[in-house]
């Protein structure tokens, strides 16, 4: 089935990632100043009309410690409700958000995966690098892919 996007609905964005950030995955500071920035852009994705996930991409310069670099952009808080993983959607949020991001002068991505979904960002060709590091109570590795 196709999924369809907006980008112009932070509420059901921060609903998903509510639902399997905090609720299903316990973390506690899963909002921060990115997500009020007028550059930063809140993918929510739909099936059947139905909200299913969630993603968000912005440029490299709010993110901290991360060098900023011209076309250089960050990906991240991807969501998927528990039952519609397993189907693709996850990877089809992320081209959608690649697409976006290149659509804004983006060169490559930069995103600070949870080390179990790795093989995710794999298959879409990115490659990890730098040590892997806790984000809360979660191993995450730094990877990038050049679009």
């Amino acid at each position: 089935m196709e999924l369809a996007f907006r980008t112009d609905v932070f509420p059901d964005a921060a609903e998903i990632r509510r639902k399997v950030f905090m609720e299903e995955q316990g973390f506690q500071n899963e909002f921060d100043a990115v997500d009020e920035d007028e550059r930063t852009i809140h993918l929510s994705a739909y099936r059947d009309g139905q909200l299913i996930g969630c993603a968000r991409v912005f440029p490299s310069a709010l993110e901290p410690g991360l060098e900023t670099v011209g076309g250089r952009w960050v990906f991240g808080r991807l969501a998927v409700l528990p039952q519609h993983r397993g189907g693709g959607a996850g990877s089809r949020i992320l081209a959608k958000a690649e697409q976006l991001a290149a659509d804004a002068g983006a060169t490559e991505i930069h995103l600070h995966a949870q080390c179990s979904a790795q093989p995710l960002y794999v298959r879409a060709g990115y490659e990890a690098y730098g040590p892997i590091e806790y984000d809360e109570h979660v191993e995450h590795q730094w990877m990038m892919k050049r679009l």
